[in-house]
């Protein structure tokens, strides 16, 4: 079965270009994403025999580091990627599928972002076929969920109306969200596992030397205001990203991006992998928010985007955590039962288990 779609209104004269192919697992799916110089039009199909996803872009060039011909490497159920210029002057992109997939998201460009993006999902199980080539230190076994627990050492961060520290309660429930996980069969990394101080750099190098799929932050927050209750979640700004940019290149961040050299090239995928990377910490967030409001209130637009250090890895979706507010004094002794910390570690367990969840399939393959 093909999909037809429309990036907006293509420019009969002038072709668009594409400059870069990226594919992502984004939780259970994988995600590709097309970066354009301006809107174009979209036909997708599945063929199968073998299973292939086939992405048309007409009246498209490809502007490629390897020419108008090649291949990439794959993530999840793509294998790997392949693209090709047409003579009818259609630019095609064909996803060697490891199963029978479906489409189960699109997301279609317009005129400030022209990129385009699809999801695809196994209709059922499968086992990768053996890689000749592994990316260096990721377990391929299962998922990394790297647990951040804030403050810590000399820095007690907030500190409650009757002496609860930050640091103490967000450990505690860090050690508790790391149990939850492994009982699910997660790999979890802590950046901390005691009293001592992180520096917030070796947060994220740590998270991203884990080659984690998921790193989450476990703050409580203080207001000046001592009726302000409730738990929040912070994902990563487009300030915050614009000063990530400045840090991959200040500080020369090893990003996988395959052989490409061209540095132009280059700031298009590592933009598209931010991109990618902030929309899946989204995604993240909206499964979580839910799941810590069945156990803990929650502030007003609970969701929140901030420029935040820990959040600023460009290749790990991350989210902080604030658990609620020792400024508030029923926030202070909800936080100070480790009862209470713990069913807020395991909410967070569960919406790990939702994220990485198979999704529904909404099309079938055949």
């Amino acid at each position: 079965m093909g999909s037809v779609a429309m990036g907006g209104r293509a420019f009969a004269d002038v072709p668009s270009s594409i400059r870069g192919v990226i594919v992502q697992e984004a939780g259970s799916t994988s995600r590709v994403t097309l970066a354009l110089d301006r809107p174009a039009q979209a036909r997708t199909f599945f063929l199968s025999d073998p299973s292939r996803f086939v992405i048309d872009i007409s009246n498209a060039q490809l502007v490629m580091p390897g020419g108008a011909t090649g291949q990439g490497a794959g993530a999840g159920v793509v294998r790997r990627y392949r693209y090709a210029q047409q003579p009818n002057g259609t630019s095609r992109v064909v996803l060697d599928l490891e199963a029978p997939a479906s489409l189960v998201r699109q997301e279609l460009g317009g005129r400030r972002n022209a990129a385009i993006s699809f999801d695809i999902a196994a209709n059922a199980p499968f086992t990768p076929a053996p890689a000749p080539i592994q990316r260096a230190g990721r377990d391929q076994r299962r998922r990394t969920i790297v647990i951040d627990a804030g403050h810590g050492g000399r820095d007690p961060g907030a500190i409650g109306v009757n002496g609860t520290r930050e640091k103490d309660v967000v450990l505690h429930c860090a050690l508790m969200a790391r149990d939850a996980l492994e009982q699910r069969g997660y790999r979890v990394a802590l950046t901390r596992d005691a009293d001592n101080f992180v520096e917030l750099e070796d947060r994220v190098h740590f998270a991203r030397g884990q080659h984690a799929d998921l790193f989450i932050s476990i703050h409580a927050d203080s207001s000046p205001n001592a009726a302000t209750t409730g738990a929040s979640v912070y994902t990563l700004s487009d300030r915050g990203a614009m000063r990530a940019q400045g840090m991959i290149a200040s500080q020369n961040w090893d990003l996988d991006l395959g052989n490409t050299r061209a540095s132009a090239t280059r700031d298009i995928l590592v933009d598209l992998t931010q991109r990618e990377t902030t929309n899946r910490s989204a995604q993240f967030a909206q499964v979580v928010i839910p799941k810590l409001g069945e156990v803990a209130p929650l502030v007003r637009n609970t969701h929140r985007n901030a420029g935040l250090f820990v959040l600023l890895a460009p290749d790990v979706p991350a989210v902080l955590i604030e658990t609620g507010f020792l400024s508030n004094a029923t926030d202070e002794r909800r936080l100070g039962d480790p009862r209470a910390r713990e069913r807020m570690a395991g909410a967070m367990a569960e919406a790990v288990d939702a994220y990485f969840a198979p999704p529904a399939v909404y099309a079938a393959a055949d």
